[in-house]
């Protein structure tokens, strides 16, 4: 199972909910009106994962299909919701916490509970303060908990009524992202400033660091289950950000031919595909090569991949100004309908029949939570 964190997160996780730090993404990036090729015809249908008619969020989706995240109440406080592949939405009773992540049995997990096969168990004492973030398919848990005597937050693996926490390095604090199969927790360290982030690999009672590229910054995004790591880090003596490719203990740069561009890398399978951008350009790097994925567009943006190899994220497209998602297959590219740039737009996932799962948000009407199917004849 694969952690994939959005862009901003390390920047926002504590201060808005996910959904918020995506559709800041494509809200930076709308562009100005220049001239491009026209798109291909929608070939991804929208639907609506339903709601109760006051919106709601999506924050994971699993392998399979299932999604979960929250759906407004009459009072327009948000409830936890799992989607499952097929059928409308189940409520997960709980009493606080949105859902942070769905497995790939369908366990989900919240700031202190566990929802696995139509019951919820408690994780810690409800007295103690726990932000949970991912879980994987052996019900191993990570977040934060209770901060220490310094005031630092503790971090922790949790598996079957057990806890096991550790700490970052001296003068760093430290926020797990997700866990893989492995039971290999990956996370970001940070000083007081935030101006120098590491990342680090923590397994069965060992840290490893991953320090950047030459810059003072790097930020991991997604862990497979062969513990490969991706991201993005500053390079010597600039702010520009090179994709980058952690594997075997050994740190790569992905753009080593761009020494002026900056890019990112989002996502990456089991199979080592790695998918992200080169500047304003979404590309797949397999096998060491980059691959162009020809997306139209002027800006394009690949930010997830399943295990067959799809790719799904967003393009822009100017003259009129709007975005569009997408989903790559083997060199052939299906558009959703159009979205207006002024629009919140967030891609979440990809499970492994191709399907899209993501939000919008128009700031008019409450958020919606969307899958995107590719049509009968697509």
């Amino acid at each position: 199972m694969r952690r994939r964190s959005t862009d901003l997160e390390a920047l926002t996780m504590h201060v808005f909910p996910r959904w918020a730090a995506a559709a800041a993404v494509v809200f930076l990036f709308s562009p100005a009106a220049t001239a491009t090729a026209a798109p291909p015809r929608p070939g991804l249908n929208s639907a609506y994962l339903g709601d109760w008619g006051r919106g709601g969020y999506v924050h994971d989706a699993n392998d399979r299909g299932d999604v979960v995240g929250a759906l407004n109440d009459e009072n327009v406080n948000p409830q936890p919701v799992l989607w499952p592949r097929n059928g409308a939405p189940v409520r997960i009773d709980v009493d606080r916490g949105s859902p942070a992540a769905v497995n790939n049995r369908g366990d989900v997990v919240g700031d202190n509970w566990l929802w696995s096969d139509g019951r919820v168990r408690t994780l810690a004492d409800p007295s103690r303060q726990m932000r949970s973030v991912d879980i994987n398919d052996q019900r191993q848990a990570t977040g934060t908990i209770d901060p220490d005597s310094s005031g630092v937050a503790q971090m922790f693996l949790w598996q079957d009524g057990g806890f096991t926490t550790f700490s970052p390095p001296a003068g760093m604090r430290g926020y797990p992202l997700g866990i893989n199969n492995r039971g290999q927790v990956l996370g970001y360290l940070t000083d007081a400033s935030w101006s120098v982030r590491h990342g680090f690999v923590w397994h069965a009672g060992r840290m490893t660091i991953l320090k950047p590229l030459g810059g003072t910054v790097l930020d991991p995004r997604a862990i497979n289950d062969r513990g490969e790591v991706v991201g993005y880090s500053t390079v010597a003596g600039s702010e520009v950000r090179h994709a980058f490719l952690w594997q075997a203990g050994r740190m790569r740069d992905l753009m080593a031919g761009h020494p002026t561009e900056s890019g990112l890398a989002w996502d990456v399978n089991n199979a080592g595909e790695v998918v992200g951008n080169i500047g304003f350009k979404a590309v797949l790097w397999r096998d060491g090569n980059v691959v162009d994925l020809a997306v139209p567009g002027l800006y394009t943006y690949a930010r997830e991949i399943n295990e067959r190899g799809d790719v799904a994220g967003w393009a822009t497209f100017p003259d009129p100004a709007r975005n569009r998602v997408f989903r790559w297959r083997d060199g052939r590219v299906l558009f959703s309908e159009d979205y207006s740039t002024e629009m919140g737009l967030e891609v979440s996932g990809i499970d492994d029949r191709g399907r899209v799962v993501g939000l919008i948000d128009d700031l008019v009407v409450p958020p919606r939570p969307v899958r995107w199917v590719a049509g009968p004849s697509a």
